[in-house]
């Protein structure tokens, strides 16, 4: 169980770290896009692009540790209204349903990162070409953005599939089952 919470900890540390480092580089290019639409009256054309791309990588990454961290709205009402067995069992068959949806956006969501595999992305070009002096256009394909769905469908069904592990030990145990609520210090850290 000790490696377990080790890889559960190593990963939460990454992904808010790699979290972190797109969201400051989603806000630089902001405020330097800004600066040089109002302040030089000379916009940058892939500004808008980058940064539509950041926030598609940031926006799926973020599910699990939103998920994690009792983030994500949900309705409980059900089930805690319900004894302690059949709250599990509803609980069960949520995330059951929830794992059913992710493993279709996996899947389609791969599929669609394929399709979209043959475009290539006009900012990245602009940039390699007219910024750093490329020669020839780096061609970056779209899969790269689109790949993202089935990547953060994938780190979510992991969170989902824990706390389904959990639901089927409250079902045996006859406990209620408990629920991704966050880490009380960390919030109080943030008030």
């Amino acid at each position: 169980m000790a490696i377990l919470t080790s890889i559960a900890q190593a990963y939460r540390a990454l992904m808010v770290a790699v979290l972190g480092f797109l969201m400051a580089v989603l806000f630089a290019v902001m405020c330097v896009q800004v600066f040089f639409r109002y302040g030089l009256n000379a916009s940058l054309i892939w500004a808008e692009e980058v940064c539509r791309y950041l926030l598609i990588w940031v926006s799926f990454l973020a599910c699990g540790i939103a998920y994690q961290r009792g983030e994500i709205a949900a309705m409980r009402i059900l089930v805690e209204a319900l004894p302690a067995r059949l709250a599990a069992l509803c609980a069960l068959i949520a995330d059951a349903a929830v794992l059913v949806l992710l493993a279709v956006l996996v899947v389609f969501g791969w599929k669609y990162a394929v399709f979209s595999s043959g475009q290539t992305m006009p900012a990245a070009d602009f940039i390699w070409t007219d910024i750093f002096g490329g020669e020839e256009p780096t061609n970056l394909s779209l899969f790269w953005i689109y790949v993202a769905i089935p990547v953060g469908a994938a780190l979510l069904g992991v969170h989902v599939a824990v706390h389904l592990i959990g639901c089927v030990r409250s079902l045996a145990s006859g406990q209620r089952p408990v629920f991704p609520e966050g880490v009380p210090e960390e919030r109080e850290s943030t008030l």
